[in-house]
């Protein structure tokens, strides 16, 4: 009997959680799949195996935990890795992607990992927002971790990524695979 092959399915907004996902698929030997791309019913996905949605954390919005939100995930392994510039830490205790969610979080293992935000390429409305977010931060007292970073790269471009945190994804992925 072979093994069942895995899915690899991603969303990206300035390309770090593509990179990630695409760098996963390779080292799986599957082709990654654009979540527009998708279809729009699990069983209709390609592969039998574990299913990994990557999506950014753009804004708070979690476009992977939305699309599996109301999917029948009962056929099949999913987890969702989640990108972002968040302190990785902060991220997975505070694990947004569960209320996204809903129902189905019990359904969806879920890693975070450190993206990369080059401040250079963001859109106008982009660079406005966090310009925003910034200038509240300054102005709060008893900042957390999370926040003081924000503050403390504001305006700098930062590159997080790194593919070593992929290796808890690879190993779930194998312990779902037989």
């Amino acid at each position: 009997m072979s093994t069942p092959e895995p899915t690899v399915i991603f969303d990206t907004v300035y390309g770090s959680t593509e990179h990630y996902a695409r760098t996963f698929a390779q080292h799986l030997g599957v082709a990654p799949v654009v979540l527009s791309d998708a279809p729009p019913s699990i069983d209709q996905i390609p592969g039998t195996g574990p299913l990994v949605v990557f999506s950014p954390n753009y804004a708070s919005q979690i476009s992977g935990a939305k699309w599996l939100r109301d999917k029948d995930l009962d056929s099949r392994p999913t987890a969702l890795v989640v990108v972002g510039m968040s302190v990785s830490s902060w991220a997975r205790s505070r694990d947004g992607a569960a209320k996204v969610l809903g129902d189905n979080a019990d359904k969806v293992t879920r890693f975070y990992l450190p993206g990369r935000l080059n401040h250079s390429q963001l859109s106008r409305i982009h660079r406005g927002a966090l310009w925003s977010l910034n200038q509240m931060l300054r102005r709060k007292s008893n900042r957390n971790e999370n926040e003081e970073q924000i503050v403390h790269e504001y305006g700098r471009d930062i590159d997080r990524v790194d593919d070593a945190e992929l290796g808890p994804v690879e190993q779930w992925v194998h312990r779902h695979r037989a």
